[in-house]
This record gives structure tokens, C-alpha cells and sequence, in this order.
């Protein structure tokens, strides 16, 4: 059965040196080794930690085996008043995403029950002992996990550091990094990057706990994860003028949590050596595990690829030794003279930071999306809506429809000149069935908010979140609802929470329910207009907005990444046809970035899937999953932390669609998805030459 303990702050490193013999039955006075490196890092400020047995607990599954992985979201007995133990079970679950099916090869191919191509047997049970931590108190704050599996290879040490992906919370890498960490008996360092699902609810004055469970603020005071920093008149005033609103940390920390992904991502590791160190068994380097006698390797997916990568090239001393990134969210330095071509022709943007691409994907996709009427979610988008969308891109930016071309092609030709915008700001022209599914204005949006450290009290751009009713008007959270934040949310707003257009004529709603000035539905074109000028500001724009685009611009700075890995070896994965984070602004520049450093050719490697984007769907229509190529690519960093090989040339890996209706598609088969080949064929080889980078 499982066991915790919370330690006071102030004697944390004499109190966990008392108590490791009771924690773990593994260790024994005799086999351990008093040390200076036992001391907790001096950032920590609270340390909790628990065994797990591996049988009616454990640190993949959670209890649940991978039956329970593959059934539905385990619920708490008192939906109003989770566990903690009950809401780290649900986030577990749904880590794993296996109740998804396994149509797309999740669970058959890849996935936390495979390893190394072969399935696990058993039910993936691990035993061993999880360490949850905090850096920092409220906005401030940044939460760790550390798992050491009893299996752990003392002999010869690894730790996985497995930042948290999107905007999810610290367990979203269990059944990803964290799977294949255990699997291979490394210790697994999460970290949610001082974002994840922590809430501030004025109206009902709940806020979230470091360990997830949810509570009067006056009751969590000072175990807070986040707090919106409003006095309590402030708070009643907000809340009277925008009842039943929400602030969420990623957007309204004032932190710009983005600038800091790397310190975090080495602190998780930090954290791992000093609990091993502490906790020390026979068979233990003879010097302690230290980053000399420990492999470590930084790993991440999206978000929390971009935090490995930060990781890599804020780490000076040794503490990293090899990066593997997945669809990495970057936000370049200058490329100054990098250049991407594609078949042989310069693509006509690359290296825009997300802000960008997306604030302007966010005005051009309702429109565009009309060129595609066969593409998943079609049937979701308003059409007459849309094409007034795409009547109000019209004018004078060259970004988005000129008038001129407007002219020529008439109506019925607007969706696809929006189409051939996007590819004109570096989208892949064959991407164009994704952009339906894949529009999503809060993104832009929350990241507006954070970048400019906006409070939630300033509104940015007329946006706000809550719950809302049938009508789409903001309504009051549930109690469960809240109370189950940790396990449900994505790191934005508790769910149901959504985006809201706080100036929508006739009041708040919904933003996917926002009308214009005619009283129409438009898709919150004046919202979405505020956030495209924040990032690409006009002269002349008004004081207020030029100040807000400024602070933005600042928070922008501070999250740039230079290409520098400091000679690590590093292998990058993304699909071709990635929507959230086109290849032509993130990984293909990055390469391009890196070939600068002069760390020498093989040190940094990339691999570009046909066919894959962002998103692992099991549905058909969205064919190839990236995180098949994930997990391979571990693998084959695994070999070269080893010894045992080099890492394959950088490469475009050409898959097979399995196409299909959805419902009724095949099965997806190991003939969709070559590996990534140690010798790939010339004309799929991807070059790096004077700075260009040339991809087939």
C-alpha cells in the first residue's frame, strides 16, 4: 500500500535523511553512503514522497494496469472532494491515451505498452518510489515529479527528464517519456514548467493546491499554485463585472513561465540526482550520482520539446547529455542568413515565433478551411460565417487577402487565396485539411496574455474564460467541476471552460458563439484582430496598443532559442504537415540554427514524417501519428548514449496514409510506417550546406 509524508521546508534535508529507511524497504543503513550531495537543491520548498507497491499502486499506471488504461476516466468517490491519490490516477490515465483506441497504432505500435517494437508483458505495473516537489510558492511556483522504479540500473544510472507537453500539468509525459524511462530502468524527472491546470475562481474563491486538490483560498493559503494576484476588493470588483470568470496560470502568471522552460527542465534533473543521492542503495557510483556518472537525456513533446531543447542550450556544465525533441514549439533568435528550401525552391517564410504564425493562422483558417469540405471537422464550420470571414481579409495587408487579387478572383475565389496566405507565411501547401480542425484562438490568445505578463483583470484583447449555459453566456462552475481540474484540464481553463468574447454586442458569450456589429456570427473577428496587431503592430497604432505589442515583444525576447546545443547530440522528429507548429518556422530553421554553432556534422539530426502533424489522432483522416517516430527516436538515442550507433542522417521519412472513412478505416500497419532508416536514400536526405537547409 502506498505511504506519504509531508516535510517541513526548513529541515528537509536532515528530516528525509531520518526517514529514507521507513520510505523505501530497499535500503538499508548498511548500504548507505552519507554524502554532501545528499542535500535537497536550495530552489526546493516543499518535498513530499510516496512508494508504490506495484500492485494496488504504481508510478506508470497508477493502479490501474494497462486494462484500466485502455477503459474510461476512473472517477473519484466524491467527484466534489477528489484525492489527491484519485485526481494523479485520472491525470495518469490520461496521459496514456490508450482508451482512444488502436486503430492509428497507439497500444499496438507504440504507446506506454510497447517497448522497443514489442509489447510489455503484464499490466505494466511498476513499483518504486514517486517524490513530488515545488520551486517557488503561487504564480512562482513550478512543480516536479520524480519517479525511481525499484528496477532502477544503479549499475549504470539514467535519468530521463520529460518536461510537460502543451500546456498540461506535471503528469502529461507518464505514458510517453516516462513509460519508456521505466521500461528502461531510468529514474523519470517531470516538471510542468510553472504552467499546467492551476486556477484562480473570484467568484467562488477556489484555487488549486500544489497536489491538485482544489479549496477555499483562505484554507490552501500558501499551498496555492496559483493566485491572480488581486486584492480582495479587487477580486469582488472583478468578479461583480465579469461574473463567473476564471484566471488560469499560463496566461495570467505575469511569469511568462515560457522564459524559464530550461531552468526548470535542469532543476527536474537536479532534483533527481539529489533524491537518488539521498536515497543510496548498494551498487551506487562510488562519487554519487553526479552528472559524470549518470546519463541524462532531456525529452519532450511540443511545449515540452521546446523546454528539452532550452534545456540543452541553457546547460553550460555538463548536466545534459543528449536532447530528443518532438514537434518542438521553439521561438527562433534571428535566423540571419539561414534559409530553408524545399524541392529545391526557398519556402516563402520561415522562423516566426508561434505568436505570429498562429495569430495569423487564426484569421485566415475559417476561410481557408472552405477549400477543403472533405476535411475532418468540416461539419463543425459555419460556412456563411466563414465567408464573411473571408470577405473581412480583404484590404490593404499583404499578410492576408490583397484587394487587388480579391478582385480577380472574386468571391467564390477568397478560401483559396486564404490558403495560399498561409503558405505564403510558411505553412505546407499540403496541409490545407487540417486547418478546420486546427483552428483554435485561444492559443493565440493565452500566449498574447502571458508573453505581456497580462493580470486577468486587464482583459487583453476582450477576452476572458469561464463555464458557460446552453445559451453560451458564462456561468458558475460546478464544485466537481472545479474540484477536478487537476485530472481534466489541458493547463488552460478548468474545463468546460472556454474562451469567451467579453465584448460581443448583447454581452459576454462564448468566443466560438461571438457576433459582429451586424448582430452575425464572425468568429470574433475584432478579438482575433487585437491579438494579429499585438504581434505584428502597425505604426501608428494607439499609445495603449503600442505598449501592450512592446511588452509582448519583450516577453518574446526572453524565450528565443539561438540553436546552441553546446555540442550535445540531439534528434528532432516532426511531421510535414504540422498545422500547430508549421516545420518551416520551428524544426527546419533550428537545424539551420544549429549547423552555425560549429559543434561539428552528426551532432544534431532531424527527421521530417510525411503525413504527420501535430496531433496523434485515432481518427481516420488524420492518418500517421507522430508519436510512433517518438518513441523510435528515443530508441536510437538510446544507441548512441551506448555506444552502439550513430544517429541516422537527417531525413524525410515517406509513410502511407491508411485512409479509410472514420469508423471504417484499417487498421494502421508497420507498412505505413517505415523507420527512420540508418543510411535513407539520396533523394530523402536532408542537408544543411553554407546555412541553407535543403529538404526533399
Amino acid at each position: 500500500m502506498p505511504s506519504a509524508g509531508r516535510l517541513p521546508a526548513l529541515s528537509l534535508p536532515l528530516v528525509l535523511a531520518l526517514t529514507a529507511a521507513l520510505v523505501s524497504p530497499l535500503a538499508h543503513a548498511a548500504d548507505r553512503t552519507p554524502s554532501a550531495r545528499s542535500a535537497l537543491p536550495s530552489f526546493i520548498s516543499e518535498l513530499t514522497e510516496r512508494r508504490y507497491d506495484g500492485r494496488s499502486d504504481d508510478l506508470l499506471t497508477a493502479g490501474l494496469g494497462f486494462a484500466g488504461l485502455r477503459g474510461p476516466m476512473p472517477r473519484a468517490a466524491d467527484p466534489d472532494r477528489p484525492t489527491a491519490a484519485e485526481l494523479r490516477r485520472q491525470a495518469v490515465w490520461a496521459s496514456a491515451g490508450l482508451s482512444a483506441g488502436s486503430g492509428g497504432g497507439l497500444g499496438r505500435l507504440y504507446g506506454p505498452d510497447v517497448d522497443r517494437g514489442r509489447p510489455v508483458p503484464g499490466d505494466g505495473k511498476v513499483a518504486g518510489v514517486e517524490y513530488r516537489a515545488v520551486a517557488g510558492s503561487g504564480a512562482h511556483s513550478v512543480s516536479f515529479v520524480v519517479q525511481v522504479p525499484d528496477g532502477f540500473d544503479r549499475a549504470r544510472p539514467c535519468v530521463i527528464a520529460a518536461p510537460a507537453t502543451g500546456l498540461g500539468g506535471v503528469y502529461s509525459m507518464v505514458g510517453t517519456a516516462g513509460a519508456w524511462g521505466l521500461h528502461h530502468r531510468c529514474a523519470v524527472a517531470y516538471t510542468d514548467k510553472g504552467m499546467g491546470p492551476a486556477f484562480d475562481d473570484p467568484h467562488s474563491g477556489t484555487v488549486m493546491g500544489y497536489d491538485g486538490t482544489t479549496g477555499p483560498r483562505a484554507r490552501l493559503h500558501g499551498r496555492t499554485a496559483f493566485d491572480a494576484g488581486l486584492s480582495d476588493a479587487e477580486r469582488a470588483r472583478f468578479d461583480a463585472e465579469h461574473p463567473y470568470r476564471v484566471a488560469y496560470k499560463m496566461a495570467h502568471s505575469g511569469m511568462n513561465p515560457q522564459a524559464t522552460w530550461g531552468r526548470d527542465v535542469l532543476r527536474s534533473i537536479r532534483l533527481a540526482l539529489a533524491v537518488l543521492n539521498r536515497d543510496w542503495h548498494a551498487g551506487a557510483p562510488g562519487g554519487g550520482y553526479t552528472p559524470a556518472s549518470t546519463t541524462v537525456l532531456a525529452t519532450g513533446v511540443s511545449n515540452g520539446g521546446g523546454a528539452a531543447v532550452a534545456a540543452g542550450e541553457d546547460d553550460r556544465g555538463g548536466l545534459v547529455d543528449a536532447v530528443v525533441a518532438s514537434e518542438p514549439q521553439l521561438n527562433l533568435a534571428p535566423l540571419n542568413g539561414v534559409r530553408v528550401r524545399q524541392g529545391g525552391r526557398a519556402v516563402p517564410a520561415a522562423g516566426l515565433p508561434l505568436i505570429r504564425y498562429n495569430a495569423l493562422a487564426s484569421l485566415l483558417q475559417p476561410c481557408a478551411a472552405l477549400t477543403e469540405p472533405t476535411a475532418p471537422g468540416y461539419a463543425t464550420l459555419d460556412v456563411p460565417a466563414a465567408r464573411r470571414r473571408c470577405a473581412a481579409l480583404v484590404g490593404d495587408d499583404p499578410r492576408l487577402i490583397p484587394r487587388r487579387d480579391a478582385e480577380r478572383a472574386g468571391p467564390d475565389g477568397l478560401p483559396r487565396l486564404a490558403q495560399e496566405a498561409l503558405v505564403r507565411a510558411g505553412f505546407q501547401p499540403r496541409s490545407g485539411y487540417l486547418q478546420v480542425s486546427h483552428y483554435d484562438p485561444q492559443t493565440p490568445a493565452s500566449y498574447a496574455m502571458s508573453l505581456a505578463r497580462a493580470s486577468v483583470a486587464d482583459g487583453l484583447c476582450g477576452y476572458g474564460w469561464a463555464r458557460t449555459d446552453s445559451s453560451g453566456s458564462p456561468a458558475p462552475y460546478r464544485t466537481a467541476e472545479l474540484a477536478g481540474a487537476f485530472g481534466t484540464s489541458s493547463g488552460r481553463a478548468p474545463a468546460p471552460g472556454v474562451l469567451i468574447d467579453e465584448n460581443s454586442p448583447g454581452g459576454p458569450v462564448a468566443d466560438a458563439r461571438s457576433v459582429g456589429p451586424g448582430g452575425e456570427h464572425d468568429y470574433n473577428l475584432r478579438g482575433e484582430r487585437c491579438v494579429y496587431r499585438l504581434a505584428f503592430p502597425r505604426p501608428g497604432a494607439p499609445s495603449a496598443g503600442r505598449d501592450w505589442a512592446g511588452r509582448l515583444a519583450d516577453g518574446l525576447d526572453e524565450t528565443r532559442r539561438d540553436g546552441d546545443l553546446h555540442g550535445k547530440p540531439a534528434l528532432i522528429v516532426q511531421g510535414r504537415d504540422d498545422t500547430r507548429v508549421p516545420v518551416n518556422h520551428g524544426s527546419r530553421p533550428y537545424l539551420g540554427l544549429t549547423s552555425r554553432a560549429g559543434h561539428g556534422p552528426g551532432t544534431v539530426s532531424y527527421a521530417e514524417i510525411t503525413h504527420a502533424h501535430h496531433s496523434d489522432s485515432q481518427v481516420a483522416g488524420f492518418d500517421v501519428p507522430l508519436g510512433y517516430y517518438y518513441q523510435q527516436a528515443l530508441d536510437l538515442m538510446w544507441e548512441r548514449l551506448q555506444g552502439r550507433a550513430e544517429l541516422p542522417p537527417s531525413q524525410v521519412v515517406r509513410t502511407v496514409p491508411r485512409g479509410g472513412e472514420p469508423g471504417h478505416a484499417p487498421e494502421l500497419t508497420p507498412a505505413n510506417v517505415p523507420p527512420i532508416a540508418s543510411d535513407p536514400a539520396a533523394t530523402d536526405r536532408i542537408r544543411v550546406t553554407g546555412g541553407t537547409v535543403r529538404v526533399p
